[in-house]
This record gives C-alpha cells, sequence and structure tokens, in this order.
C-alpha cells in the first residue's frame, strides 16, 4: 500500500523536468520528453550495432570452425579440401569421425584419397565428387573396398564410377551378380547404372542392345555403320560423333530406313546429322503435320528444331496456307 501511495504521488506531481517523491526528501531531475527520444533512439542503434558485430562474429566464428574441422581431414592440397567448406559443421563431423577410424585402422588417411588410388582418378576432380555424396563417409570401409574391387574386376571403367558414385551403396555380391548377368547375356560394355536399374529397364536395354549388334554385324559399331551407309569417310563420322554425342548410341538403321522411305537422299541425312538425334516419334508426327498443309519439300532441320522453334514455324506456314485458301 505504502508503495502504491508513492507511485500516485509520483504520477499527480510529475513535470516535465522533474519528479517530486517528498516535499521533504530528495528531488530527483529527469529528462524532458524530447531527451528520452533521443536517449532510445541511439540506444536502439547501439544494440543494431551490437547486433550486427555478433553477426558477423557468429559467421567468422562458423568459418573457423568449419576450417578447424577440415585441417583433421588429412586433405593433401588446399584444392582437395576446397569443395568440403561448402557441407554443414554436422556433416563435416561425421566424416572426421570416420577418417578418425579410418586412420586409426591404417585403412587411409582419407577415403578420397584410397578411392583416387584404387580408380586411379586425380584427387582434386574426385573431390568435388565426394563433397557431394558423403553417403561415402557413412559405408564401413570394408563395404566401399569390395564394392569398388567388383566394379573393377567386372571392367566397369573408372570415368562412370566417379560419375555414379551411388553404386558404391550396393553390397559387392548384388554388384558382381547384377553385371555377371549382363556380361553372360552378350553385353560387354557394363555401366554402374545397371546395377540400381529396375530389371524392366535392363531386359530392354539388353533387348536393343543385342538387336543392335545383329544389325551391325561385322561392322560391330555404330560409327563404322554409319560410314558405311552414308558412304562418308570414318573421319567425317567421328567428327560427327563429337558433335552429336548420341549419335554413338542410337538404332540408326531403323531410323534410316524410315527417312529413306519417305524420300529423304542419304546425301541430304550426312549433311544434316542432327536428324539421327532427333526422336523417331517426333519426326513422323511433324512430317504428317507439314505433309497436311501441302508441303512436299520438307527441310530435315526443321524436323529436328526444338519444340517452340518447330511451333513458331508451323503456326507461321499454316497461317499463309490459310491465307492462299481465302483468296
Amino acid at each position: 500500500m505504502i508503495y502504491r501511495h508513492l507511485i500516485m504521488n509520483v504520477i499527480k506531481s510529475f513535470t516535465p523536468n522533474s519528479i517530486l517523491i517528498s516535499k521533504k526528501t530528495l528531488l530527483i531531475p529527469v529528462p524532458c520528453f524530447c531527451n528520452i527520444n533521443i536517449l532510445y533512439s541511439s540506444s536502439k542503434i547501439r544494440v543494431s550495432q551490437k547486433r550486427k558485430e555478433s553477426i558477423r562474429n557468429g559467421d567468422n566464428g562458423l568459418h573457423i570452425k568449419k576450417e578447424k574441422i577440415i585441417s583433421l581431414l588429412n586433405f593433401q592440397t588446399k584444392d582437395d579440401a576446397s569443395p568440403f567448406y561448402k557441407l554443414p559443421i554436422k556433416t563435416l563431423l561425421h566424416v572426421y569421425k570416420t577418417t578418425k577410424i579410418d586412420d586409426a585402422n591404417l585403412y587411409c588417411k582419407n577415403r578420397l584419397y584410397y578411392i583416387s588410388s584404387q580408380l586411379n582418378y586425380p584427387s582434386s576432380l574426385l573431390s568435388t565428387q565426394l563433397a557431394r555424396r558423403t553417403f561415402i563417409y557413412s559405408l564401413s570401409f570394408s563395404w566401399l573396398k569390395n564394392s569398388l574391387e567388383v566394379l573393377l574386376d567386372m571392367g566397369v571403367e573408372t570415368d562412370r564410377i566417379v560419375r555414379d558414385l551411388w553404386v558404391l551403396k550396393y553390397h559387392s555380391e548384388t554388384i558382381r551378380e547384377r553385371l555377371q548377368n549382363v556380361k553372360d547375356r552378350g553385353i560387354d560394355v557394363l555401366y554402374p547404372w545397371m546395377v540400381r536399374c529396375s530389371e524392366d529397364i535392363l531386359n530392354r536395354y539388353v533387348h536393343m542392345s543385342l538387336e543392335t549388334k545383329n544389325i551391325l554385324g561385322e561392322t560391330k559399331t555404330t560409327q563404322i555403320y554409319l560410314a558405311n551407309r552414308l558412304n562418308i569417310s570414318s573421319r567425317d563420322v567421328d567428327t560427327m560423333c563429337r558433335t552429336i554425342p548420341a549419335l554413338k548410341t542410337i538404332r540408326v538403321k531403323y531410323f534410316l530406313d524410315f527417312l529413306e522411305e519417305e524420300g529423304f537422299q542419304l546425301e541430304d541425312i550426312a549433311s544434316k546429322p542432327r536428324i539421327l538425334s532427333a526422336s523417331p516419334k517426333t519426326v513422323k508426327k511433324r512430317l504428317l503435320q507439314l505433309r497436311n498443309l501441302g508441303i512436299r519439300q520438307i527441310n530435315l532441320n526443321i524436323l529436328c528444331r526444338s519444340k517452340k522453334n518447330y511451333k513458331k514455324y508451323y503456326e507461321s506456314i499454316a497461317s499463309i496456307t490459310k491465307k492462299n485458301e481465302q483468296e
């Protein structure tokens, strides 16, 4: 009650420049309203500055902490370590834990260098892949070792393994069984995705590959078949394949047969090889559309245009045809 009474007295006796707590006691000056605003504003500025400084120090601290963890991962060069700075601290700590165990058991100094030595692949290039596929550091070392050995024993090329590190998630016996199955069916070139894909996709690939192999016969490769069929040199085909990599894998015989049946000359196809990488279904559909507009001489380049460019061309021709019919 006494405290409440004092407060009421303070409120009643308030003046802009002072508060009279008691007639006989102390006179306490307080700032006027304008001074209070100034003090409040300056206080806000100081708090804001402190907050910014704290954030800066926090970022700094985070970087220092990352640097400290990465320094314990036994990287041999800055280039090898660089991609790992993008990882969160939690992931780096997991990598550190695995690396420490591997080192203590004399397996390797870092799994980056183990895989690099097994695949004979530059560690600076492999580092980027491992920083994206940190599950590598979650596998047991024996699992990783056995899976890698099977892939190499089965003849899977190094570049293909690096591009598809997910295959290392599979047990070595699963990898061996799947790849051996593909090999036993007459497929010599093996890919990591063959371990991961569904049976349906694998069966379809094997069927198409064997069919292509039978078609090509003694020529053995699509490139040689193209050179013979289009009556051009192997060097010209190599140039085509560098420009259009898809030419190495497409089923060219059926497509070439179809284009010839539609009236296109082999010389024209050889001069516009991009048509061979187009979807046969799309080409058939476009041929039908253009011929329905009355066009008989069709440029192969138009048939393999992008969807957007072809649509613009088709609508333009359709508009001109419509105007001519109205006249």
